[in-house]
């Protein structure tokens, strides 16, 4: 079992790294990858496989969350089914259960795990990012000050907490 200090100060970190990630240099699913890869061994491949999925799926802000999105693909990374198993049924595999857990943490704390019911949560009104006076607003309302960057930080948490409850190995920080 870990340490609670240690374990405090790893979670700490993830929402720290989400958080600035995220408010520096945008991208939800980058922002919280970014996180966890400063934290966990991974692959920097996922990373680049999270562009598409920033600002609610292509900064259109009208699909899945991008800081949950990111979480899934780090969740799947340790627990996904491989192309040696792929035959196998998914639900042998632990990323099942696991992206349940962080969907729930969603759904508790923000409503949903989609960009819109984020928004909705966090700045009562949802925003087309895709459109630029809609993206205007969304930034003046506080989206990269401390309101998706919150979001990020939040899951970068959660995704961490999970790693290291499943026993993944972290980097020394």
């Amino acid at each position: 079992m870990m340490e609670k200090d240690l374990k405090k100060h790893i979670l700490d970190k993830a929402y720290e790294k989400g958080y600035y990630y995220e408010g520096t240099y945008r991208g939800c699913s980058q922002a919280i990858i970014a996180a966890i890869v400063e934290l966990f061994d991974v692959d920097e491949i996922v990373f680049k496989a999270a562009s598409g999925f920033s600002g609610g799926i292509a900064d259109e802000a009208k699909g899945t969350c991008g800081a949950f999105a990111g979480g899934i693909m780090i969740i799947s990374y340790f627990f996904g089914r491989d192309l040696e198993h792929y035959s196998m049924s998914g639900s042998k595999f632990r990323y099942r259960e696991l992206v349940r857990k962080l969907r729930r943490l969603f759904i508790e704390t923000y409503g949903g795990e989609t960009c819109p019911a984020v928004q909705k949560f966090i700045f009562g009104r949802n925003y087309d990012i895709s459109d630029p006076d809609e993206k205007k607003a969304f930034e003046e309302a506080g989206a990269h000050r401390d309101k998706c960057t919150h979001v990020v930080g939040t899951a970068a948490k959660w995704v961490a907490e999970i790693l290291l409850d499943e026993g993944i190995p972290f980097k020394k920080c």
